[in-house]
């Protein structure tokens, strides 16, 4: 009963108040933010539910909806809104990249006015990530279920996750707004790509370019985990396991994205 009851404290603390007691008071009175991962949990459960169970089921004996307008305000808001976070980092919060030499954990009574429109800044962006869910909503809808792959989803669910922990410790973390930066600025490109896709064959010969997204991909993940290295050898005061749980993670990501790229894009080629 004794071991059970610590098991049972254990896996508590970690899932419940570790982060309570390990996070950031200065993203604390934010949605999503005030206490554990448990709705955030609840959210990406939901969402794997939906995705692989129920929305499949659903439309199973029923024709595809038709979501284009939807799906395009959807697109064109969300290029709107990565390209502004994108622009806010450039112009706002890596002092020419000086930012990203800061390897000491950053004061967490720090509440300038800066500071704070940075942190927002990381909020919005992780609010766009969690965003990034219904474009698998929408696949579901459409019947478009063979792009609901293994990458697709697992990206989906993993970066709203590793976000939401990486925010509440270390909001400011220097590897935190280099993440931002790049991945807004690529969400920016894709939304934009997406938007334009939407009208079908009218304007498929300018989109000659859908490639480069992927290739802008492998680029942050390559650019993310050779920072991720150094962060772990000269960083000063961070939790140690977030930057080993990132560095694991980008390593698979890139894996599987240049697969997906070589798939796409190399073995079209052969064939043609």
């Amino acid at each position: 009963m004794y071991l059970l009851k610590n098991i049972s404290y254990g896996i508590w603390y970690c899932l419940h108040q570790y982060w309570i007691d390990a996070s950031d008071p200065r993203i604390n009175h934010l949605p999503l933010f005030e206490g554990g991962p448990e709705i955030v949990l609840l959210i990406l459960a939901t969402y794997l539910l939906f995705v692989k169970i129920i929305g499949p089921w659903w439309m199973y004996d029923r024709k595809p909806y038709d979501v284009f307008i939807p799906m395009l305000l959807y697109d064109i808001i969300m290029a709107i809104i990565n390209a502004v976070i994108f622009l806010s980092i450039i112009v706002n919060h890596i002092d020419y990249g000086q930012r990203f030499l800061q390897f000491k954990f950053p004061d967490p009574n720090d509440h300038s006015e800066r500071t704070i429109s940075e942190i927002n800044n990381g909020y919005l962006c992780y609010l766009t990530r969690l965003a990034d869910l219904l474009d698998t909503v929408f696949f579901v809808l459409r019947k478009k279920q063979q792009q609901i792959t293994f990458l697709h989803i697992y990206h989906h669910t993993l970066v709203p996750l590793i976000g939401w922990m990486a925010l509440k410790i270390a909001p400011q973390a220097p590897v935190i707004i280099l993440f931002l930066m790049l991945n807004s600025f690529i969400h920016a490109v894709m939304y934009t790509y997406y938007a334009l896709a939407a009208f079908g064959n009218h304007l498929r010969r300018y989109l000659w370019w859908k490639k480069y997204i992927t290739q802008l991909q492998l680029i942050q993940f390559t650019i993310c985990g050779i920072y991720g290295i150094l962060m772990v050898f000269l960083a000063e005061g961070f939790p140690k396991f977030l930057f080993w749980l990132g560095f694991a993670q980008n390593p698979f990501f890139f894996y599987m994205f240049y697969d997906f790229y070589r798939k796409s894009y190399h073995n079209k080629k052969k064939h043609l």
